[in-house]
């Protein structure tokens, strides 16, 4: 199998796990570059790439630019001078190159932020309406079961390093369901800084306000607390963490489709 084969069925296999990918290809170059026309390199929305430009300060702008790319899903173009004198790049290749960046795939990612019942029960019904479902705690006990279904991935994790972890982008969703109301802020003050597309919270509206009371005596912006969908899930008189869950579940179909509350 040659390289572009091993691009393709690296970015097939991120696809089929949910992810959403930038594809980069070199469409042009004049003069001495380090790679040819037709080299690829893709890159998943949770931060993993396969295949190369060229390395060096060029792959590290296309990386800079693939986040862009899929989170407005337009492609782009960018250009590079590989000279002497091209004093952003340090390159001495005496060519120039283009490089055309484009988003595949659909990525709905969903992480559930704690293991609990409500949790699992999210975990279990996001994964049937097709989300990609990462599912974070920090108790491992918890995190395995045979009530998880194989498609959703379990991360230990806190809100103190969770970012290398759970790679979330600007189009994913969050909804924190976790054994108290300490541990929610942490994790709603922990993402508050991400500019995520849906951020939404477990709990009654009394905790909900002494949370949010917690975080903005710590800063957190207040248009960030007036996005989070709190209470979490559509009004439909949901008891058990069954019906929890299908009620999360159709308001995330709904934000994604653009139907609900945005």
């Amino acid at each position: 199998m040659g390289e572009v084969e091993r691009v393709f069925e690296k970015a097939s296999e991120w696809l089929r796990g949910g992810r959403k990918i930038c594809m980069a290809t070199i469409i042009e170059t004049r003069g001495s570059t380090p790679r040819a026309v037709g080299a690829k390199m893709v890159i998943s929305s949770s931060g993993d790439r396969f295949g190369t430009v060229g390395g060096g300060a060029v792959e590290n702008k296309v990386l800079e630019a693939a986040p862009g790319v899929l989170r407005t899903g337009k492609p782009v173009v960018l250009e590079f001078s590989l000279t002497a004198e091209s004093s952003d790049l340090d390159a001495a290749c005496g060519g120039d190159m283009k490089v055309f960046l484009e988003a595949l795939g659909e990525y709905r990612g969903l992480f559930v932020i704690g293991a609990g019942h409500v949790g699992r029960a999210l975990a279990r019904a996001a994964a049937a309406a097709g989300f990609a479902v990462t599912m974070a705690d920090d108790r491992e006990d918890l995190l395995k079961g045979d009530d998880i279904p194989p498609s959703v991935r379990t991360v230990k994790a806190t809100p103190d390093d969770f970012e290398g972890r759970l790679y979330m982008d600007p189009g994913s969703f969050v909804v924190i369901a976790t054994r108290g109301h300490s541990l929610d802020k942490e994790w709603l003050g922990a993402v508050s800084g991400l500019g995520l597309r849906y951020v939404g919270m477990v709990g009654s509206r009394r905790k909900i306000e002494s949370v949010y009371g917690a975080l903005r005596d710590e800063g957190v912006p207040e248009d960030f607390l007036k996005s989070v969908h709190a209470p979490v899930g559509l009004d439909i008189d949901a008891e058990t963490p069954e019906e929890i869950a299908v009620s999360i579940t159709a308001e995330l179909i709904g934000v994604w489709r653009g139907s609900g509350p945005q």
